[in-house]
Formats: structure tokens, C-alpha cells, sequence
């Protein structure tokens, strides 16, 4: 791809950036601008604001009784406030009730940019808002006035409000999770430690973007790293001759498989669920995400981290390397050979701190044959998950006799043996729905008339199962309707879908934590499909409930 072309798909981003320039004399704020970094302690009375999250619902920047709010001001292509996120999403206290946190986007992206964003964090804590307009960067110079006496500083820019609707602090640039924890600690009485210190090789590269992408296999994957994993991320086409190149080499390679290493493809010029699924089946049995794309989201993140490196465009793929530490060390233009992948693999930093996770051994006292030895499993992942079945499957182990699949028992603290089997798929059924649950498996080799040997160490995994179906109704109006469900257990939130004809493709309306809808701007007379789905987030992973469609006719 030229730049040219990569110019003109961006012609609306750089429209953006204009009109936040023009905005600047107003606002005095934009990232990497060093003027004074303010940081002020005087308290004042809290403005009330409303901001629209990408649920569609509408939140208040007014305090609530019993909460510190965190309001961040901030956009998706600032470093200094991905930093920031990162730290925060990490921490210990965004989980606590007594704390609210809110992230509004300064640089007028839209709802499907921003929910990609908020999917790539994956930290339900946080409330991400958005808006087209200039609504936040206005709500944002007006907090910036309760501080006369500063010219302004980096992005993010983060008010503390406390219990009783007053703005305590206002600090800008990049923060640590322990350093709003300190300020915090200064209006408010709370018994918190702050997060654990970065790894031991962390400070190299460059902070890595939070992104969620869309898997042909209904589910999210993030951007951000795996502790576990390097993660090499390529930006393709489906129809590229040098992406097929590049992916058929790293399909034939002797490290695809191993552990320490996640593989993620993004389609970047809006290939279809279906076309993205049918490219997939000449890479199957591999350990590669592959990511569909038709609204082209990928193609502005794809432009987000050539930026990082002032480029603006390129021969197919672009290869993001980024490391266990979440940070993005190299990026490589065009066909690669899985050598050549591999070296830059092998030159990321050993985070010596963050170890792939090893299970207690069920049979810790039993000594394998010596005259025998079976191999690790390895491609252990989840091929569907139901409301109350997970079928796992696996690559066979040539010299095995049989697997052993165990579950992790979260009261215990041990894992416990499911099953045996010969073949490299099981499914564990009875679950609990909307619930999340590790599995790992072990491959044994049992000789005739002798003590059974078991491999080495687990391959394990983090999953979870379906929420049950959504049960709800459909009520028609007057070129409306009214749509109500139960809340379902487990279920992070709510997609309502809809059509007008029965063979149609099903068209997403909003998702929701809510249990209700309405469907406004309807036609009088006409006949509307409408479905509800339940989702929960895991482990950077959605799993979708099944569903059930109800036909109504609007009055």
C-alpha cells in the first residue's frame, strides 16, 4: 500500500486534529505541549457535566455519596495517557466500590472507536465516554478554569472529585495507579497499598495501544499484552500476496506453536466475517488469531502504530512486536520468513519477574519411567462455549497413549482430574453459565505392564462459559418498540439486535448493562425482527449466549 493511499483514507482523522488546533487557544491543552504541568489542591465546587458512554447511557461528572470519582480527559492516540490507563487498569483499587472512575475521549472519535478501545483494556471498572462534537474538550477547558493561575499541560488530565461533589485536585500528564492513590489519600480515609512495581525490563520500547479486535470466532482479543506471551500482531489483507507470503511462513514454522509466543492477523481492508473464516482454513491448526474487520477500525490502528515510528504507510504486512511487558519494541514493513520473525522475537526483553503459570501436580509423588517420556500438549484452546459445555481441543502428542484433562478447583486451590481420553478434543459439560473456569491438560503414555507416565507440565487454560439466553419481550408502540429482559447472571452486559426481514442479517443496536430498550423512529404498520443477546468478558475473550428472535408488528 502507498502512502497516498494511506493519506486519503485519513483525510477525516487529520479534519480532527485541525479543528482541535483551532480549539487550542481555548483550551491551553494538548498532549506533549510542556507548558506549566498543573497541579493544583485548592478545593471547589463541581461542576455538573453529562457525558454519553458507549453503552448509550448517560453518566454524570456530579459526585455520587459514597464515591471518589476519577475523571480522566484524555484521547486514544496519546501516549501519555495510555500510560496512564495501563497503570490504572493494573492496579488493586479500581476494583473497590468506594471509587468511580471515568474516561472521557478529548479527540472526537466516534462510539465504535471508542468501545474498541474500552474492549482493548478490558476493565469493566472504568466507564469509557465518547463525542463527536466538542462537548468534552469544552467540559474539559472548563475544569481547567476552576484553575486560574495554570497555562495548561500534558493529556491525560484527571479531576479528583470527592464524596461530597468537590473537585480536590486536578493533575495532568502521565500518572501512575500510586500516584492518584496519593492524592486520593489526602481528602479521603482509604486502607489501599496501590499496584505492584513494574517487571524488571519494562522500560525499554514504546507503550503499547489497548485495542480490542473482532475474532472470526465471535469473541475479543486485545492488544495489550499477554504477561506471558510476545505477541507478534500483523496488519494484512486477505487478497495480499506478500501477507499470504509472510502467514504461510509463520504457519510452517518450528516456534508456532510455542507457549511464550501469541500470533494475532488483522484484516485491515474490511474483509467480512465470512471471507475472513474461509481465508483462516488455509492457516487451520495454528495458534493465529484472526480478526475480521468490515467497519475498516483496523485500518486507524494499523495507522496508530506506524505513527509510533513516523510512518505513514508501507508494503504489506505490518508486523507489531510486542513484549510481555506491554510494550511495542520493533515494527517491520512487508514480507517476512519466519526466521527473520523469529529474530526479532528472540531480541525482545525477558520480563524475569512474569512466568507462564506452572499447576500443582495432582500426582506430584508419582516418578515417571525413566525409560519412557512423553511431551508437553501443547495448542490447548477453546473450540465453542455454551451456556453450560466448554469443548476444549488440543495437538496430539506423537508417543502418547492418552490425555488427561483437569479442571481448576477455585475453593481448593488444586486441580482435580475430569477425564481421560484418547482423542484431542473433550468437552466438560454441566457447567455454570456465565461463569469463568481454567482447564488443563496432561498427556500420559501407559506401556503394557507398566507405570504410567505422565508429561512433564500442563498446557492450561483460562475460559468461561456462555450466559444462559436472554428471555425478554417485545412490546409495539407508536413507531416504537419497547424491548425488556431479566437480568442474567454472570453476563457482563446486553447486545439488542434487529431486521425487517426474517432472512436478513441481524443489525446491532446498542449494548447495554440495562435490562430495557426502546426502538424509536419505527414505521407504523410494518413487521421488525428483534433479538437480545447476553455476553461476558474474560481473560480478553467474549462469550455470546444464544438467542431467540420475536416478531412484532409496529402500531
Amino acid at each position: 500500500m502507498t502512502k497516498k493511499i494511506f493519506a486519503k483514507k485519513n483525510l477525516t482523522h487529520t479534519f480532527m486534529i485541525i479543528s482541535l488546533l483551532f480549539l487550542l487557544p481555548f483550551i491551553s491543552i494538548l498532549p506533549g505541549i510542556n507548558t506549566q504541568a498543573a497541579e493544583q489542591t485548592s478545593v471547589f465546587d463541581n461542576p455538573e457535566y453529562t457525558l454519553v458512554t458507549t453503552k448509550n447511557t448517560s453518566i454524570s461528572t456530579k459526585a455520587n455519596p459514597n464515591e471518589t470519582t476519577i475523571l480522566i480527559f484524555g484521547h486514544t492516540g496519546c501516549s501519555y495517557t495510555r500510560s496512564t490507563l495501563n497503570s490504572i487498569t493494573a492496579c488493586n483499587w479500581i476494583k473497590r466500590s468506594d471509587i468511580r472512575v471515568i474516561f472521557a475521549d478529548c479527540n472526537f472519535n466516534d462510539q465504535e472507536n471508542v468501545t474498541a478501545y474500552e474492549e482493548g483494556y478490558q476493565c469493566p471498572e472504568i466507564t469509557f465516554c465518547y463525542s463527536e462534537s466538542d462537548s468534552i474538550l469544552r467540559m474539559m477547558s472548563e475544569y481547567k478554569k476552576l484553575y486560574d493561575g495554570t497555562s495548561g499541560g500534558k493529556l491525560p488530565m484527571i479531576v479528583l472529585i470527592d464524596k461530597d461533589n468537590k473537585v480536590q485536585n486536578l493533575l495532568s500528564g502521565t500518572k501512575s495507579a500510586d500516584e492518584v492513590l496519593t492524592e486520593i489519600k489526602k481528602f479521603t480515609d482509604i486502607n489501599e497499598d496501590g499496584s505492584t512495581p513494574p517487571p524488571s525490563g519494562s522500560e525499554s520500547g514504546i507503550e503499547n495501544f489497548a485495542y480490542g479486535l473482532k475474532t472470526i470466532d465471535n469473541a475479543t482479543v486485545s492488544t495489550k499484552a499477554d504477561p506471558n506471551k510476545n505477541t507478534v500482531l500483523l496488519f494484512g489483507k486477505t487478497t495480499c500476496s506478500y501477507t499470504k507470503s509472510t502467514l504461510n511462513e509463520i504457519y510452517g514454522s518450528s516456534w508456532i506453536d510455542r507457549q511464550d509466543i501469541r500470533v494475532i492477523f488483522a484484516d485491515l481492508q474490511g474483509a467480512s466475517l465470512t471471507e475472513t473464516k474461509e481465508f483462516a482454513q488455509n492457516y487451520a491448526g495454528k495458534n493465529i488469531i484472526f480478526c475480521h474487520d468490515e467497519s475498516m477500525l483496523n485500518f486507524n490502528f494499523a495507522l496508530s502504530y506506524l505513527g509510533l515510528y513516523n510512518q505513514t504507510g508501507g508494503t504489506f504486512p505490518f508486523i507489531i512486536y510486542i513484549d510481555k511487558n506491554n510494550k511495542v519494541q520493533c515494527i517491520t514493513l512487508g514480507p517476512q520468513t519466519a526466521e527473520d520473525i523469529l529474530k526479532e522475537i528472540d531480541k525482545l526483553p525477558i520480563n524475569s519477574e512474569v512466568t507462564p503459570p506452572t499447576p500443582t501436580n495432582p500426582d506430584s509423588n508419582q516418578k515417571p519411567d525413566s525409560a519412557r517420556t512423553v511431551s508437553d500438549v501443547s495448542g490447548l484452546k477453546t473450540v465453542s462455549s455454551t451456556a453450560k459445555n466448554i469443548k476444549l481441543t488440543w495437538k496430539k502428542v506423537s508417543n502418547a497413549t492418552g490425555y488427561i484433562v483437569y479442571q481448576y478447583n477455585n475453593s481448593s486451590k488444586k486441580w482435580v482430574e475430569k477425564a481421560k481420553t484418547n482423542a484431542v478434543t473433550y468437552t466438560i459439560k454441566g457447567l455454570t453459565p456465565g461463569t469463568a473456569y481454567r482447564f488443563a491438560v496432561k498427556a500420559y503414555i501407559q506401556p503394557q505392564n507398566g507405570k504410567q507416565t505422565d508429561s512433564k507440565s500442563y498446557t492450561s487454560l483460562k475460559t468461561a462459559t456462555a450466559p444462559n439466553a436472554v428471555t425478554f419481550k417485545v412490546t409495539p408502540k407508536k413507531k416504537k418498540a419497547i424491548i425488556k429482559w431479566n437480568k442474567i447472571k454472570g453476563a457482563t452486559g446486553y447486545t439488542v439486535y434487529y431486521k425487517t426481514k426474517a432472512k436478513d442479517p441481524w443489525k446491532k443496536l446498542k449494548n447495554t448493562k440495562s435490562n430495557s430498550y426502546t426502538k424509536n423512529k419505527l414505521k407504523s404498520g410494518k413487521t421488525y425482527f428483534f433479538t437480545v443477546k447476553a455476553y461476558k468478558t474474560y481473560n480478553g475473550k467474549t462469550y455470546t449466549s444464544s438467542f431467540q428472535p420475536k416478531k412484532v408488528k409496529i402500531k
